[in-house]
């Protein structure tokens, strides 16, 4: 039987008040392992996490680079390879800037551009979640790392809930 995604209402980091989603000042991210950018607590978050998976032989990596932190002409590309204003009946929508959108056949969903949790450097979408274990590893450790999902259809996107703080973790 499969299991629900615990879905934990983020706080957002209040280091990035003033800052704007994908735009980002170098200062507020620091590179992670293997390659992405992630907000300093995720990125210390991540770390401990991707050591704790090592430990138990489970590899955790981002799918790409741009699957941490994602600057806002990526977010702008990534909405517009997904979405179309052309309507398909029975699609979900999304409405970003009050125009309605539907997403293409054979795509996952995307935040509006400005919106994503991606553009915040607290988001990591988890290569191959499916396989060799990853993602009942995640299930059980995930949020005990201050990771949570955000969307029970994405089981590889997990973002960081807890603001500015990391997590305490015993090793």
């Amino acid at each position: 039987m499969a299991r629900d995604l615990p879905i934990v209402k983020p706080v957002l980091p209040p280091g990035l008040k003033g800052e704007k989603n994908g735009e980002l000042s170098k200062t507020k991210l620091i590179a992670i392992e293997p390659f992405g950018k992630l907000y300093p607590s995720a990125a210390e978050a991540w770390r401990l996490m991707r050591e704790a998976a090592r430990l138990d032989e489970i590899r955790l990596r981002p799918t790409t680079s741009f699957d941490t932190y994602r600057p806002l002409t990526v977010q702008r590309a990534v909405f517009r390879q997904r979405y179309t204003q052309e309507v398909h009946e029975g699609r979900p929508t999304r409405t970003c800037d009050g125009v309605v959108y539907w997403l293409r056949p054979g795509m996952s969903a995307a935040a509006c551009p400005g919106t994503s949790n991606h553009g915040w450097g607290l988001a990591v979408d988890i290569w191959n979640v499916g396989k060799n274990g990853r993602l009942e590893w995640l299930l059980e450790n995930a949020l005990r790392f201050g990771f949570s999902w955000e969307l029970q259809s994405e089981p590889w996107h997990l973002r960081y809930v807890l603001g500015d703080k990391t997590p305490k973790v015993a090793a």
